[in-house]
């Protein structure tokens, strides 16, 4: 075990697969005591298991982030538990549907807005009041995209959400850094999860050509999101606050 993150409690949404559950490993490793937030139960328990079996400290809750209450819940349960919230790294999202803005349905566009930007919001706004009311210094890790800085087509909920994440993000961090509390984000290009595999219909041919269009010539691993991540989260970062770190492989310099 390392000692990075020694002794912190960590929440991290959507901890049951992708980013969010390469992360979850990794913190724990790191010496974060882990709190696996994910709306699928199976899912967020692998994980816990897994950081256990590795002699790690893991607690699932079941969370859905676009409902209040179960926003509460999460915080309340994480603080009893553990006593305190010291990082959280809100990396759960949906990805939608894929169509021209005149074919999108209303209730696509509220379903995409509802987890990641709402839900976004709601984390920040509990977790943010949490370290608060514990009047000691915190840090929060928001999860955008590439999409959000430079548009894709047929992905109007998905980008419109991811760049909300991102003002909600500079505006978070301007208001709280004087509080104790820094607030950044990551933008990842295409990462080889599960939710990539669905979206390619795990078509090798499409996978390349994917890979073919990052300049570093191959998709990024979860593994990779989570150690920019487990940085931003650290106090080797101390300085960083309201940035948003790209992590694309050379797409937005093309």
């Amino acid at each position: 075990m390392a000692d990075l993150l020694k002794d912190k409690i960590v929440i991290i949404t959507g901890g049951g697969s992708g980013i969010g559950k390469a992360s979850s490993i990794l913190f724990a490793k790191e010496g974060a005591k882990v709190v696996v937030a994910n709306r699928r139960v199976e899912k967020g328990e692998e994980t816990v298991k897994i950081i256990k079996e590795n002699g790690g400290d893991a607690l699932f809750i079941q969370t859905d982030v676009s409902k209040k209450e179960d926003i509460e819940n999460l915080i309340n349960k994480t603080v009893k538990h553990y006593g305190r919230l010291d990082i959280a790294f809100n990396c759960g999202g949906i990805d939608g549907a894929k169509k021209p803005i005149i074919d999108f349905e209303e209730q696509e566009w509220d379903e995409v807005i509802d987890v990641n930007l709402k839900g976004t919001f709601l984390l920040l706004k509990y977790e943010i009041k949490q370290m608060l009311k514990q009047n000691t210094e915190g840090v929060i890790l928001n999860m955008a995209s590439i999409n959000g800085i430079i548009g894709r087509p047929n992905r109007c909920a998905y980008n419109s959400s991811r760049s909300g994440v991102i003002g909600l993000t500079k505006t978070a961090s301007i208001e709280y850094i004087r509080k104790g509390i820094r607030i950044n984000a990551i933008a990842p290009a295409a990462v080889k999860t599960d939710l990539f595999d669905k979206y390619t219909n795990e078509d090798i041919e499409l996978q390349k050509k994917y890979a073919e269009s990052h300049p570093i010539g191959r998709i990024c691993e979860p593994e990779e999101v989570a150690e920019a991540a487990l940085w931003l989260c650290s106090d080797k970062s101390s300085f960083v606050v309201g940035h948003i770190l790209v992590i694309d492989g050379g797409v937005t310099i093309v």
